[in-house]
C-alpha cells in the first residue's frame, strides 16, 4: 500500500504543546524568498497538511505546530500553525523548536542563534546541561501599544487594550467580565474570548504605525496586576503556558501604564501555574508611541517522536467537534 509518512518531534513548553515537522514535507511545499512567503505558499497549496497534523484524530482542538524552513537570512527559519490557521510569531513554540532541533542534533549545537519567523528575526540564547537544553531566552520582535477600544459584553462595557508583540492581542482585565481565575471555569473565558475578539475586531482598532485598521489574533485575560493570564486564540484554543508573545504584550502594556520599568524582572503565570520570566531590554518613543524590546525565558521538554501516515484508504484528513 502506498503511503506518505510525516515525522514530527513533539514538545511542551510550560505545558503548551508544539508538534514540529522534521520530515515528510516536500521542499516544493515551502517555496518563497522568506519564511513568511514559504508560510503563505504552504497555506495556499498545502493547508490540508496543517489540518492533518493539528486536528483530530491525530491532534486535538488545542494542538499547536511548527514547520522549520531553510533560510539564508538566519540560522533557522520556522513558521507556526494551529487548528484554525497560522500565526506570525509564537514564543512557546520557538522555545520548543530550538530545544528539540538542538537536542536531536538537527541543528548544530550552539549557545545562541538567530531565527527567522514570519514576524521578523528573533535572537535566541540557549542554556545547556550536558545534552539537554535547560532554557531558551529569546529577544522578540518590537512590541507596542496600538489602541484602546470599549465594547459591550453581557451588560458590561469592557475595555480592551490592543498590543502588538509579533501577534496582536486584546488585553482584558478578567474582573471586567466578572471573571476570576480561581472561580470562573476556563470554558467561560473561552466563550468570552471569542465574543470579545469578534467585538474588538468589529470596532476596527488602529495601528498607530500605519493608521490602518487592524484585527487581533487572541484575547489575553489578566489579573493580579497582570502577572496571571489566560490567552484564548484560534477557534477557542487556550494557551496552557503563560504565552510568550502574550507576555511580551503584557510587559509592553504595563510599561505604557508606567507599571513596569525597563530591565525590571517580570514573572508571568499561565492557567496551569507554569511561568515565563521576562523583561524589557529597552523602550523608545517613536511618533508618540512607546516601542519596547521584550525578552522571554522558558523551558521546553521533548514528549515524543511520531510518524504519521497518509494512506489512500483513509480519507479523514482532520476534523474538530468543537
Amino acid at each position: 500500500m502506498q503511503q506518505d509518512a510525516i515525522r514530527t518531534i513533539d514538545t511542551h513548553t510550560a505545558g503548551e504543546p508544539t508538534r514540529i515537522v522534521v520530515d515528510g514535507i516536500d521542499e516544493t511545499a515551502l517555496i518563497g524568498t522568506s519564511v513568511a512567503e514559504a508560510r503563505d505558499h504552504f497555506a495556499d497549496a498545502h493547508d490540508q497538511l496543517r489540518e492533518f497534523l493539528m486536528r483530530e484524530p491525530r491532534g486535538h482542538d488545542d494542538m499547536f505546530g511548527a514547520v522549520p524552513v531553510e533560510t539564508d537570512d538566519a540560522d533557522l527559519g520556522v513558521f507556526f500553525m494551529d487548528t484554525d490557521g497560522y500565526l506570525d510569531m509564537c514564543g512557546h513554540a520557538l522555545i520548543g523548536v530550538v530545544t528539540a532541533l538542538s537536542e536531536s542534533g538537527r541543528i548544530e549545537r550552539q549557545s545562541s542563534l538567530t531565527v527567522e519567523t514570519p514576524a521578523g528575526l528573533v535572537d535566541a540564547a540557549l542554556e545547556w546541561d550536558g545534552d539537554r537544553v535547560t532554557s531558551v531566552t529569546f529577544e522578540n520582535v518590537s512590541s507596542y501599544q496600538c489602541d484602546t477600544v470599549r465594547v459591550d459584553f453581557g451588560g458590561y462595557t469592557v475595555r480592551a487594550d490592543v498590543v502588538y508583540a509579533g501577534n496582536r492581542f486584546a488585553l482584558v482585565d478578567a474582573a471586567a467580565i466578572g471573571g476570576s481565575f480561581d472561580e470562573t471555569p476556563i470554558s467561560a473565558f473561552v466563550d468570552a474570548g471569542l465574543d470579545l475578539r469578534a467585538s474588538v475586531n468589529e470596532a476596527s482598532p488602529r495601528n498607530p504605525m500605519t493608521g490602518e485598521a487592524m484585527t487581533v489574533d487572541g484575547v489575553e485575560f489578566y489579573e493580579d496586576g497582570g502577572h496571571r493570564s489566560v490567552v484564548v486564540f484560534a477557534d477557542g484554543s487556550v494557551d496552557r503556558s503563560p504565552c510568550g508573545t502574550g507576555t511580551c504584550a503584557k510587559m509592553t502594556y504595563l510599561h505604557h501604564l508606567g507599571a513596569l520599568d525597563v530591565d525590571e524582572a517580570y514573572l508571568s503565570e499561565g492557567p496551569i501555574g507554569t511561568t515565563f520570566e521576562g523583561r524589557l531590554l529597552d523602550a523608545t518613543e517613536r511618533d508618540g508611541v512607546w516601542v519596547t524590546r521584550p525578552e522571554i525565558t522558558g523551558s521546553a521538554h521533548v514528549t515524543g517522536e511520531h510518524t504519521f501516515y497518509r494512506r489512500p484508504t483513509d480519507d479523514l484528513a482532520g476534523f474538530t467537534v468543537r
